[in-house]
């Protein structure tokens, strides 16, 4: 079904988000490009447990503004926060979107000019996994995007950064998928551009039994092998939303933000 009508956007309350300047950026986005968004599963986003970490496939740059938005029109405001590249949130107009958004800016990527880059240095000292498991611990979901980067291949995930696997097991929160699909896809041989696109959110999905085999491993190749597992699974489920399969099952070694350098 489509996100909603341009009506309802206009009018929604958006109970958990109290920031006015959140609630114009938001509406803005989606009143001009929310008709491009039909969902599928959007009942799992309403009564879904609080708080989650969402798995997407990423294949475009523009995916990166509109299906945050997406997902947190849907949820009524409360809290979502990706990973995005700390230069997005630098850009004219659409930083200030995307910050309004509440991010969680990662600082790998370096710039080409030094006084960014003594910047980006300075900012680059926490640990973004602990970035992520204080806003869960705040009560806050997380967005993420496994596969590291854009993928603009049609047919094939790449494979989920092992990060991801120790996000999963350092927090208690489930992980829900949501798989990004583009009609036209077939059409073209590629994800547009700029498009019409389908969010299919999946069950919940509970890592208890990792956890706990994590605790009994709590360093070296045993817990490397459950991390894996976990990012296998979570890979698993974006395959079979997303209609693409995956490379293999080997993650690469590191969480990486959601997009490339502009």
């Amino acid at each position: 079904m489509p996100i909603d009508t341009l009506q309802n956007v206009l009018r929604a309350e958006l109970p958990g988000m109290p920031h006015l300047s959140r609630r114009i950026a938001l509406k803005t986005v989606l009143s001009a490009f929310g008709g491009l968004v039909a969902v599928e599963g959007a009942e799992r986003l309403a009564t879904g447990p609080e708080p989650a970490i969402f798995a997407l496939n990423h294949n475009t740059t523009f995916e990166s503004l509109l299906v945050p938005c997406a997902l947190l029109y849907l949820r009524g405001g409360r809290p979502l926060h990706f990973l995005v590249d700390w230069m997005y949130l630098h850009l004219p107009l659409l930083g200030w979107v995307i910050r309004q958004c509440d991010p969680i800016p990662v600082y790998r990527k370096p710039s080409r000019f030094r006084l960014r880059e003594v910047y980006r240095v300075s900012r680059a000292k926490e640990p973004v996994l602990d970035l992520c498991l204080a806003r869960l611990a705040a009560g806050g979901s997380l967005g993420i995007f496994p596969e590291g980067t854009r993928n603009a291949d049609p047919e094939r995930l790449l494979r989920g950064r092992s990060g991801v696997g120790e996000l999963v097991l350092r927090s208690a929160a489930p992980v829900v998928p949501v798989g990004i699909h583009y009609p036209a896809w077939t059409r073209l041989g590629r994800a547009p551009r700029l498009g019409r696109l389908v969010l299919r959110v999946g069950e919940p999905l509970d890592f208890t039994a990792e956890r706990n085999e994590a605790l009994a491993a709590p360093g070296g190749r045993a817990r490397r092998e459950v991390a894996r597992r976990a990012v296998s699974r979570v890979m698993a489920s974006l395959e079979e939303l997303s209609g693409k399969t995956r490379w293999n099952n080997e993650p690469f070694r590191r969480l990486e933000p959601a997009g490339d350098r502009p």
